[in-house]
Formats: structure tokens, sequence, C-alpha cells
């Protein structure tokens, strides 16, 4: 069968690898034949006709083999071994072996084996350069038209090896020029290609840290929706606590106005983690102006636990809360002017025999 794989020298060197180690493994008697289907048959070579090869078969019985059958090589190296054996051997014979090789596809063995025949018999080399020519003309065409098809379906790798398989086999070959050039363009279009898909995964790997990202904002939106709601607990809690303090139950506004605390911090919590996770602009400017709501409110809810201490008269407490309040904002003037308020009580008890609290 003219061309297939045997015009890539890696495919014939690969089979001719495998041909070899089947029969590393046979008796000495056995052959190992491959027919053009890419089956195998072992048998014993009885006898080689013109037409084909007579084996016995290693299960038993006999078989007839047509040359037409059988793979190039397979023809080519049983036809050798019987030129070998016959020890009839002749320049005529030999070329007439590269002659079928070369027009089956086994150029480089084709060409040997003629060379080898026109040394002993340079009345070959005429015949020689016919036949080299007849094999470029049809092989060399159908190589091109093989890459020019692959290119036209963009197959441009397998175009790639049919141009240079030709450029290779067939150097001399009117086609050669062309498919240099066509060689480039695939070339070219492999450059284009592998640019496509360098893109498209730069752009699959950008959409999936996208996601990632998208994902990551969800979830700090999450942490912000927290934060507003702790915030709006917190005023709620503050309120509840001046109900309690004005119907007089200390230890309820106190509660009340410690639970808003708890808000608030958990609410700064929050903000901490949104300002750090987001990239969002508009997600950090809300988390800003949270974060400066929840510090103020926390100025109000620690202003109205050193109210509610100083009322109790408490002072030691009271003034706990205040500098709380004075710590997240020193100008505070409530804080300010009760805390003086409850030094001047502290100042006062000092000099009475009732017991400070």
């Amino acid at each position: 069968m003219p061309g297939g794989a045997w015009e890539h020298p890696f495919m014939r060197h690969r089979l001719f690898t495998v041909l070899f180690a089947a029969a590393l493994a046979l008796p000495c008697a056995a052959e190992m034949l491959q027919k053009k289907s890419g089956s195998f048959i072992e048998g014993e070579v009885l006898e080689v006709t013109e037409r084909g090869v007579r084996i016995r078969l290693m299960e038993g019985g006999e078989a007839t083999l047509p040359f037409e059958d059988l793979d190039p090589y397979t023809v080519y190296r049983v036809r050798d071994r019987q030129a070998a054996k016959s020890g009839k051997e002749t320049a005529v014979l030999r070329f007439d072996l590269g002659r079928y090789a070369m027009q089956n596809g086994l150029y480089d063995i084709g060409r040997a084996d003629m060379e080898r025949a026109c040394k002993d018999d340079p009345s070959l080399k005429t015949e020689m350069d016919k036949v080299v020519l007849e094999v470029e003309e049809r092989d060399g065409a159908r190589m091109y038209e093989e890459g020019l098809a692959a290119m036209k379906a963009s197959d441009f790798s397998t175009a790639m090896i049919r141009f240079q398989a030709l450029v290779e086999t067939f150097p001399a070959s009117k086609y050669v020029e062309e498919s240099r050039k066509s060689l480039a363009a695939a070339a070219a279009e492999i450059e284009k290609e592998n640019a496509r898909k360098k893109e498209l995964l730069e752009a699959l790997t950008k959409k999936k840290a996208d996601g990632k990202a998208a994902k990551v904002e969800e979830g700090v939106k999450g942490k912000l929706d927290a934060a507003i709601k702790a915030y709006d607990d917190s005023r709620r809690l503050n309120a509840e606590g001046l109900e309690f303090e004005g119907n007089t139950s200390v230890s309820k506004a106190d509660k009340s106005f410690r639970a808003a605390e708890g808000a608030l911090i958990a609410s700064k919590d929050l903000i901490m983690a949104v300002a750090a996770g987001s990239k969002d602009v508009e997600v950090l400017a809300a988390a800003k102006k949270l974060e400066a709501d929840t510090d103020a409110m926390l100025v109000v809810v620690y202003g109205n636990l050193g109210h509610l201490w100083a009322v109790e008269r408490y002072y030691k407490e009271s003034t706990k809360w205040l500098n709380r309040a004075l710590a997240i904002d020193p100008a505070n003037h409530f804080a300010t002017e009760l805390k003086l308020q409850v030094a001047a009580q502290q100042i006062r008890r000092s000099y009475s025999p009732e017991r400070d609290r």
C-alpha cells in the first residue's frame, strides 16, 4: 500500500521495532507476517512466488497469502530473505526489490537498494532515475494534496506533517517550494491557534478568579448586612435601656445598655472584616460610614451608662463608662460635663462620713 503510515520515518522505525521483537520471540523457522489490515499471521515460510507466500501455520495447516494482502514491509522482508537464501541475488533482483520498496512507500529502503544495484550495474541508473521521478510525481502530489486538504480543514498539525514529509522525502519534487511556503503558513496558523488557546485559558482563569472574587464580595456584603443589623439592634437596646432607666429599673437598664455595647462591638468586628476583604468602592464607603455611626453610638451608650451610675451615686462605675466614651470622642460635651460633676461629688464625699461607692 503506497504512502500511509510509511511516509513518516518514526512510524517505519516503530513498526520495524515491533516486527523485530516479535521475530525474536518466535522459533527459528517461524515468521510473523503482517497483513494490511494490521493483524499478524505466525507461521513457517514454505514457498515464495511472484504473487505471494505459502506458509505452515503454527496452529496447524497451510495458507497461501497473496502479496497484495500483506503489508509492504512484510512483502519486502519475505522477498529479501528469499533472495539471500537462494544465493542467486543479482543487481537486477536487488533493483526490483528496491523498486517495489520505493513504489510502496518504503522510500529510504528503496533508494538504498536501487543505489546498491546501480553500483554493481551502472546501466540501471537511468531506470532508477525514472522510478524515483515517477514516485516523486505520484506520492509528492498525494502528500501535497493531503497537506492542502488538512489546511482547508484547519488541521494544521497534520498539514505540517504532510508538507514536512514531502520536503524531507522528495527534496527535488516540484511541490517542495510550495510545501515550504505551506509549512510556514501552517506554523503561523498553529501559532495563532496557540495564542487563541492561551487567550481563552487566560479568560477562563480570569472568569474563575472573578467568580471567586464575586463569592468573596458576596460573603463580605453579607458581613456588612450583619454589621448594619447589629448597629440597628444597639439602637433598639439603647432605647430600651433609657425606658428602663425612666422607670427606675436600674438593673434592667444596665443590662440593656451593656447589650447595646455588645452589639456595637460585634458590628465593629464585622466592619473590620469587610474592610479587609472587599475591593468594592461602594461597599468600603458604606463600611466606613457605618464605622463612624457605630463609634458615635458607643459614645452615647457609654454616656448613658455613666449617667445611670452617677445618679445611683456609684461614682467609680460612672467614671469607668465616661472614660470609655471620652476615649472614642475626647471632645464629647456630655461625657466631659458629667465627669466633672461626678468628680465634684467624689470630692465632697471625701469630706463626709458617708462611705464612697
